[in-house]
């Protein structure tokens, strides 16, 4: 019969808002940030100070309101996504036009079964003055309260959800 060897787990508060778990296995302490169920984000690169977010812990990936999208093949041949963050509604639309030629179209399901196709572009994010790198879901979120989900993805980045939080803290 194969035992598996029990895990013990010590965890201590730093502050109110970290926490470090130390497994005894590992012997390595991993400092974990406490976040809310709602946070203000920056979107370092896009230039996009205090968007308000939402932690969703059953999504994979993040997901960021868009109002525009379009797939254009430039001089040399490469496929160019053009895109728009934000919808016009939102104060915090710019109505700026960013381009990559970094990005994947996915078939993405949700929560109520339907499934669409959707592109993912990698943005960087800023959350309690740290800098991340995350795939998006660039869907319509205009008719949705918070225009940024973050997902499980971004989470393991070193987040804990404590729900009773309601962060709306600035980055």
């Amino acid at each position: 019969m194969n035992v598996s060897p029990i895990l013990a787990v010590n965890c201590e508060f730093i502050t109110t808002s970290t926490l470090i778990i130390t497994t005894m296995s590992e012997r390595k302490s991993k400092v974990k940030q406490i976040i809310g169920i709602h946070e203000a984000v920056t979107l370092t690169k896009a230039n996009m100070t205090d968007i308000p977010s939402k932690t969703d812990t059953g999504a994979y990936n993040s997901s960021i309101d868009c109002s525009f999208t379009e797939v254009i093949t430039n001089s040399k041949g490469n496929e160019v996504l053009r895109y728009i963050l934000l919808n016009p509604n939102n104060p915090k639309y710019t109505g700026k036009v960013h381009r990559t030629k970094k990005f994947k179209r996915k078939l993405v399901r949700s929560s109520n079964g339907t499934s669409t196709n959707r592109y993912q572009v990698k943005l960087k994010v800023q959350l309690k003055g740290e800098e991340f790198k995350t795939t998006f879901n660039l869907s319509k979120r205009s008719k949705m309260r918070y225009p940024i989900l973050l997902g499980r993805k971004f989470l393991a980045n070193g987040f804990l959800v404590d729900v009773g939080i309601n962060g709306k803290t600035k980055t």
